[in-house]
């Protein structure tokens, strides 16, 4: 049975698609060359006429410098002595020696008042006449301002010159002047030694804008003004850079600098031609190469879109004979992409095979991204431990340099509540930290609590201890109001401070400075329930991010606190820990920058709970024993030597496993405390050490030490340890383990 034919609209054809491709790649990279082109010339063009200001400025400068050098020069002379004697005719040699190494005509001496020529080294007589009237305007100005003073073009016996003048002063007022003539020649030197390019239009100008140098034609134009446009600008302001037109009617980009201090100028003019040469010039050869290229293109398109039309005419057949069952007989053609489609006409069924096969290895791969999703996950719960472990080793010597404070000495001990209030706080960083350890117990619900009676207005008190510091550097107005009468609640103290000091962090920390935070208590009826809310003026909880605050490791983005945002299990273990209390723990927010409340709702106790009195650690002497102690944390283990001292033990300590081990054989301790991680022996392998000896049989294996998962009291348990203590330990648990092994039935030696 033959298949339908199908009627198709004409479409264009291969070859016309890739002269369209070759179309679609020359031209843009031409746009886009072109604009690059003219881009570079812009840069071009903006270097250049930096560099000519540059130019301009650097000539201004050696204009001002050269009369510099004439004015310091006529200075010089205007201190000697020989210009007062009536025979000067030393001064005139002294004159001509500097008249000899000037770019000048002559030196000439007036007198002030008078006006009259007194010496000119031009001259050799001394013919006292009238100052030129170019000259007369110089004396009267050097009189009135008593300073150096450069004139412009002035007629001159030697025609067109410059004339500088200096006053002599003799008690404070001026008798002389001495002036100098300077020929417009000597400036044109500027101009040959800047090396101006020959078509460029360079001058420099003196104080009346009148041209006194120029490169091209200066016996035409000399003393004569530029432009008006260019004279219009110049008088408006120091520097400039302008389409303009030179003195000669040439059009051309002007740019000028004038002395603040002299008040001359030097102009320059840049012909357009410069500045267009090189990007006319590479424009035409981008217009010769596009259209080389375009050529090139379209005729290797005509060429190529020929090979691939015959290529896919010679591929219809075989997929023909494919679709109506017959054998597909490989098809002849011209590259390999074809090649490749007609291979797989004849190999479908090993297609699917391959499709098979890939499906299976990604399942493999998903199993193992599983597993390493499982793995990572252990290595979180082995990071806490490590974390946990390397924050319990500092806590332990602090506990116990707490009870050698208890217990007093030389000096007078610290007020006692000083010490509940450091005992209290210790032992609530412990139970962070056993939080952290417990990440996974949080989402698995394994989290527990220790119940007792307590006073609502305790556990309030222990979480200002513990949040205040943090509200009085943030300069926070901090309000608390609860029941006057004691509210009796049953649970865990330690949690429950916990959970509002977490609370009363996140307010400080997510709240401006100087702002405003609430702690509220009121006891609520039927049922028997007791409301705490914290509310704060802070930046408030969008309300997309509202529902999951209490997400477990989740974190807004909180631009004001974020500096000092945690691990993201406050407000998840906080709500956790409410729950075992039966209560429950919300927040609201009326929005972003609005403040935030946070409100818990707990229930009371029965009417004849009595909060438990805490741990005495004052108990009955007890009696003596021999104690070793071995833990590499020095501090830890001289502390714990001090309170067993003091509790009348006989105790010997040791820094390493090994050192411990042969203590143990002359010592025979009645009790051993132990650390893990020790150099040299670890406390397992100490620990079997002892209990492989009979002689330590009776010997209480006490491990003490940063590391506590089930996996390490597993192991503690399994070397012969009798009893597994997590850092740091507290008094009263001391006491009771040495009361312990001292009311063992088994008879110890006398120490």
């Amino acid at each position: 049975m033959q298949p339908p034919s199908l009627a198709y609209p004409r479409l264009p054809t291969i070859r016309f698609r890739l002269a369209l491709l070759v179309l679609s790649c020359v031209l843009p990279a031409a746009i886009v060359s072109a604009f690059l082109i003219y881009d570079h010339y812009r840069v071009e063009r903006a270097s250049l006429l930096g560099e000519a200001m540059a130019t301009a400025r650097s000539m201004v400068s050696v204009v001002d410098r050269d009369f510099d050098t004439v004015v310091t020069a006529l200075t010089a002379l205007s201190v000697s002595d020989d210009i007062d004697e009536a025979d000067i005719a030393e001064f005139r040699r002294q004159a001509g020696n500097v008249h000899a190494i000037l770019p000048i005509t002559e030196i000439v001496l007036y007198e002030a008042q008078s006006g009259r020529q007194l010496m000119n080294t031009a001259r050799r007589e001394q013919a006292q006449q009238a100052a030129a009237p170019g000259n007369a305007g110089l004396l009267h100005e050097v009189l009135r301002t008593t300073q150096p003073v450069v004139t412009g073009l002035t007629p001159g016996r030697a025609g067109q010159t410059i004339t500088v003048g200096v006053p002599v002063v003799r008690d404070g007022a001026v008798r002389y002047m001495l002036a100098a003539q300077v020929l417009p020649a000597s400036l044109g030197a500027i101009l040959r030694d800047q090396q101006v390019p020959a078509t460029w239009r360079a001058a420099i100008l003196d104080g009346d804008l009148r041209i006194v140098a120029r490169n091209v034609d200066i016996e035409r134009y000399l003393g004569t003004l530029p432009s008006a446009d260019v004279v219009e600008r110049m008088r408006r302001q120091i520097e400039d850079t302008f389409e303009g037109a030179t003195v000669d009617g040439n059009r051309v980009v002007m740019l000028y600098s004038r002395s603040i201090k002299s008040g001359w100028s030097v102009t320059l003019g840049v012909p357009h031609a410069n500045l267009t040469a090189g990007l006319m010039r590479t424009l035409e050869s981008l217009i010769i190469a596009t259209v080389v290229i375009l050529a090139l293109g379209l005729g290797m398109a005509w060429l190529v879109g020929g090979r691939i039309a015959h290529s896919v005419q010679a591929l219809i057949e075989p997929a023909t004979a494919l679709g109506t069952g017959q054998v597909a007989r490989p098809a002849l053609v011209d590259f390999s992409e074809a090649q490749q489609v007609a291979d797989s006409l004849v190999r479908v069924a090993a297609a699917l095979d391959d499709a098979r096969r890939r499906a299976d290895n990604e399942l493999r791969e998903r199993r193992a991204a599983q597993e390493a999703l499982q793995l990572a996950d252990r290595r979180k719960d082995e990071f806490l431990a490590t974390l946990a472990h390397e924050l319990r080793n500092p806590m332990a010597p602090l506990v116990n340099a707490l009870e050698i404070m208890r217990l007093g000495g030389p000096g007078k001990p610290p007020p006692p509540n000083v010490l509940d209030i450091i005992e209290r706080q210790l032992k609530q960083m412990v139970r962070l930290v056993d939080d952290l350890l417990d990440v996974s117990r949080i989402t698995t619900g394994k989290l527990s609590i220790r119940e007792e009676a307590m006073l609502l207005q305790d556990v309030v008190t222990h979480s200002l201890e513990t949040a205040s510091p943090l509200v009085a550097q943030r300069r926070h107005a901090l309000s608390v109001h609860v029941p006057e009468a004691p509210v009796v609640l049953h649970g865990d103290a330690t949690r429950l401070a916990q959970v509002l000091s977490n609370l009363l962090n996140n307010a400080a920390k997510y709240t401006p400075n100087g702002g405003r935070i609430a702690l509220q208590a009121v006891c609520l009826h039927g049922p028997d329930r007791v409301r705490i809310e914290i509310s704060d003026n802070g930046i408030g909880i969008a309300a997309d991010v509202l529902p999951h605050v209490f997400d477990i490791f989740f974190q807004a983005d909180r631009s004001l606190g974020r500096a000092q945002a945690g691990l993201g299990i406050g407000l998840s273990l906080a709500r956790r820990l409410v729950e075992l209390h039966g209560g429950t723990l919300t927040a609201s927010s009326a929005g972003k920058d609005l403040g935030s409340t946070f409100a818990l709702e707990l229930p009371l106790a029965d009417a004849d709970a009595v909060p438990a009195p805490e741990h005495d650690a004052g108990a009955a002497p007890l009696p003596p024993l021999r104690v070793l102690v071995a833990d590499d944390n020095i501090d830890h283990a001289n502390t714990l030597r001090t309170l067993l001292i003091a509790a009348g033990q006989t105790v010997n300590v040791c820094y390493d496993g090994l050192s411990a081990l042969h203590c143990a054989e002359s010592f025979d301790p009645h009790i051993a405390f132990l650390d893990i991680g020790m150099p040299r022996m670890d406390g397992y392998e100490l620990a079997r050490r002892l209990r492989a000896e009979p002689r330590h049989r009776d010997c209480l294996l006490v491990a003490v030490t940063g590391w506590g998962q089930d996996k390490d009291q597993q192991r503690s348990r399994a070397a012969g340890f009798d009893r597994h203590i997590v850092k740091p330990l507290p008094p009263f648990q001391l006491r009771a383990l040495l009361q312990d092994r001292a009311s063992r039935g088994t008879m110890y030696d006398s120490v």
